[in-house]
């Protein structure tokens, strides 16, 4: 297999299990911290190791890899390798063009990285489609057969393949859980083709972020140091802020858009993180997927899920944990963005701006250059400016679809700063 972002808690923990299931690790690449990597480079042994940098390439020490640097050095490096499975664990939009490389090389995409399907989660449904109709029209071809998910309508079968999740495997704890909870799993079958059970609606459920027990009128105000920390998780810096403003959850909301093919998705604060997601089926009963948080679950099964199946545990749940559980609905005057959720999965490509405007504030907001509110402010904004845009449906117009944004962002920002 293959490693973008080895160096992050996700690359790290791919190493774990892969080593546990005798999975030959074929590349890493890092941005930054070569130090680790060079100490990774002489565990796997890999035989290609790309940085995004090459200001850091006199501290590498790659052994007897091959060496890439920069953003099309790592697409050349998935070029070269054999591997037929890449973990994306690229942190923001940096890591899109590495999920593009990858669905275009006909590969399964193992995708830690929110932002590419947020971005470009219908270029990325486009190619996956594309190929999966070539497929089924060669299979059409040999069994006179055709397959039910080619009518694009997955709420309403009762059992169906979904060929974005044959192509995609989500490891974000909520999409995995979905994913689990939908999958009808055969294990005696090795096979990438799973059908999936029919469903009403989806849930995904939110820590609420270091902010939710603070007072709505100190909330406006809230420190950097505030709002890192974080209740229940120890995070990067950017996840941390975007739990706290929900920013995140809006990724997700419109992750699940694109995996499973629906409008009907929905979200709680869920206090002990234990609930990680839950679906209502056709009966109106409720399924839900409840565990310790561990990374290495989604990893197993994204790396060989016939091994996890079979080998790979977590730490079990005692009945004491139960009483934990405490769901509440998210409040709009303490999470105000949460407010576009539906403009948004009726405009999928307003992700875009979100993401781009996100990006920028929040450097702003690391810098402690403006104030909390400024988060939400200056996104709403620049949602409300953008919604009325032509979707962009190229690559190209993509580009410069997060180019508006980033300069609305910018002007909003500059006003704040001279109120």
């Amino acid at each position: 297999m293959v490693i973008l972002g080895s160096t992050g808690s996700i690359g790290v923990n791919a190493q774990k299990v892969a080593r546990q299931f005798n999975v030959t690790i074929e590349a890493l690449a890092c941005g930054s911290n070569i130090t680790l990597l060079n100490k990774q480079i002489k565990e796997c042994n890999p035989k290609f190791v790309a940085i995004a940098d090459e200001r850091y390439l006199d501290m590498l020490q790659p052994q007897d890899s091959v060496v890439f640097v920069g953003e099309e050095g790592i697409c050349k490096m998935l070029e070269a390798c054999e591997s037929t499975k890449i973990l994306n664990a690229v942190v923001g939009y940096a890591g899109l063009s590495f999920s593009l490389k990858t669905i275009q090389l006909k590969k399964q995409l193992i995708l830690a990285n929110k932002e590419s399907l947020v971005i470009a989660g219908h270029l990325i449904k486009q190619n996956v489609m594309q190929y999966a109709k070539l497929m089924e029209s060669n299979m059409c071809k040999d069994s006179n057969t055709t397959n039910p998910h080619l009518n694009n309508n997955v709420s309403t079968i009762k059992m169906q393949r979904n060929f974005m999740l044959e192509h995609i495997f989500p490891i974000d704890s909520e999409h995995f859980s979905l994913w689990s909870l939908l999958a009808i799993l055969d294990t005696k079958e090795r096979s990438d083709a799973i059908y999936y059970k029919g469903f009403k609606n989806l849930y995904i459920t939110a820590s609420g972020g270091a902010l939710r027990d603070f007072s709505l009128d100190k909330i406006s105000h809230a420190t950097l140091n505030d709002v890192l920390k974080h209740p229940t998780w120890n995070m990067g810096q950017k996840i941390t802020i975007d739990s706290a403003t929900l920013v995140n959850k809006l990724y997700e909301i419109l992750e699940a858009y694109w995996l499973f093919d629906t409008k009907n998705i929905h979200a709680f604060i869920e206090r002990s993180s234990l609930v990680h997601a839950f679906i209502e089926s056709s009966n109106n009963a409720l399924h839900a997927s409840i565990s310790h948080a561990d990374m290495c679950l989604p990893i197993a099964y994204g790396i060989d899920r016939f091994q996890a199946q079979h080998t790979f545990c977590i730490t079990p749940l005692s009945v004491n944990d139960f009483a934990k559980i405490n769901f509440q609905e998210i409040d709009i005057k303490r999470y105000p963005l949460w407010a576009y959720k539906d403009l948004l999965l009726e405009n999928p490509h307003l992700g875009i701006a979100l993401n781009s405007s996100n990006e920028l504030v929040q450097m702003y907001f690391l810098q402690e250059k403006v104030p909390f509110y400024a988060l939400a402010e200056i996104n709403m904004q620049v949602l409300d400016k953008m919604k009325d845009i032509k979707s962009p449906n190229t690559l190209e117009s993509i580009l410069a679809y997060r180019q508006e944004a980033m300069a609305l962002s910018n002007f909003f920002i500059k006003s704040l700063k001279q109120r």
